[in-house]
């Protein structure tokens, strides 16, 4: 009886071992990298139409880069394209797709932070390195998540960093405008809180709705009551541009002070004229003295016959962050790679310069200033 009882222990233990992957994603994922020899499988998932969707060519240049130069620990990297059409809906479908992926190891993408929170959940789970050139929430990295990376800045720092801005114009009198969406509301929020702590006074706070076009009521009213030296527009495209555009021709002089959502050239364009003096963060500066803008820039421009723009750039630095750290880790293994990120100080990129925290953010990658000048974007100096 005895002899039968350790014989069914044992067996029953053994298929505890066998089924613990099976059980564990996380686990499951990192023993099929540690064996697989084949390519090596990324995820992309953006809202590839929208007025940012420039990403993919950076992705695609850096890819062919890699790829033509042998690839990684000499296995080539290979890109699944999704469409996530800025759809919360469609992000965790797409989310939940890539997690049910076993070759899998990393996700580049999801431009909304909206989508991108609980597509984090779902990556996390899975045991999928996570890493967004997009989503501002600082939320994302409130989760005590490990394998989520941010590669610009986030909403907090740029909220600061406008602040920052206005106070050392010597405006005093400030107004905030912001789109009812969860990453737009909590800049406004840092900007609010850093704006009060410089001495500021917030004289007025408005939101609007996503998809709005008619600003006249809130535009004819601060006409009519309001003073103050500045607008901060945390809003994004297309309602920002209609909004400028709006302001402009119904008399509205303060300076407009944006957030990224409006860094982008259909911005331009779809104000016209009224662009002319919106400052805005800049993430990306063109700058021929730093080698790893240079190299970009020389490659992009012979591929793409035209100069890039920020999202061509974040593109092409989050292929090369996760190439980079694969090749530091020397293994494909999720943990592995986030281990190489966690452990990444001042990697030099496209957009510039790279180190991330222990939450895996980059809270000191410096974000200029560009103000739209004869119908482009001038760096500030």
């Amino acid at each position: 009886m005895n002899t039968w009882r350790l014989v069914f222990l044992g067996a029953w233990m053994l298929s505890l071992v066998a089924c613990a992957p099976a059980d564990n994603p996380r686990q499951a994922r990192a023993l099929r990298a540690q064996n697989a020899t084949g390519d090596i499988v990324i995820g992309a998932a953006w809202a590839w139409d929208s007025a940012k969707g420039q990403l993919w060519d950076g992705i695609a240049l850096a890819m062919d880069e890699i790829n033509a130069s042998g690839g990684v620990l000499n296995r080539k990297l290979r890109v699944i394209k999704e469409d996530d059409e800025s759809s919360l809906a469609k992000g965790r479908k797409i989310a939940q797709q890539f997690a049910e992926t076993p070759d899998m190891v990393a996700v580049i993408g999801h431009q909304n932070s909206y989508v991108a929170l609980p597509a984090a959940a779902t990556y996390q789970a899975a045991g999928l390195v996570y890493l967004t050139p997009g989503a501002s929430s600082y939320q994302l990295h409130d989760q005590g998540y490990d394998l989520v990376f941010r590669t610009a800045p986030s909403n907090r720092s740029m909220g600061i960093q406008m602040a920052n801005y206005m106070a050392q114009q010597g405006y005093r009198r400030v107004a905030i405008f912001y789109v009812k969406a969860k990453a737009s509301q909590d800049m406004a929020n840092y900007f609010e809180q850093h704006a009060k702590d410089l001495g500021l006074t917030v004289v007025d706070r408005r939101s609007f709705a996503k998809g709005a076009q008619d600003f006249s009521s809130t535009i004819q009213n601060w006409n009519d009551l309001y003073r103050f030296d500045a607008l901060f527009l945390a809003g994004s495209m297309p309602e920002g541009a209609a909004f400028v555009a709006q302001a402009r021709k119904m008399g509205f002089t303060a300076p407009i002070i944006s957030g990224d959502g409006l860094d982008t050239a259909q911005f331009i364009t779809a104000a016209g004229a009224a662009a002319e003096g919106v400052v805005l963060p800049e993430t990306f500066v063109h700058d021929p003295s730093r080698p790893a803008y240079s190299r970009f820039h020389a490659l992009f421009t012979q591929k793409y016959k035209t100069q890039p723009r920020t999202n061509h750039a974040r593109g092409y630095d989050a292929v090369h962050l996760i190439a980079q750290a694969i090749q530091q880790a020397n293994s494909t293994s999720p943990e592995q790679i986030a281990k190489a990120l966690h452990a990444t100080r001042g990697w030099h990129g496209a957009t510039g310069e790279f180190s991330f925290d222990d939450k895996g953010d980059i809270p000191d990658k410096p974000i200029g200033l560009k103000v739209v000048r004869n119908g482009q974007f001038e760096t500030l100096k």
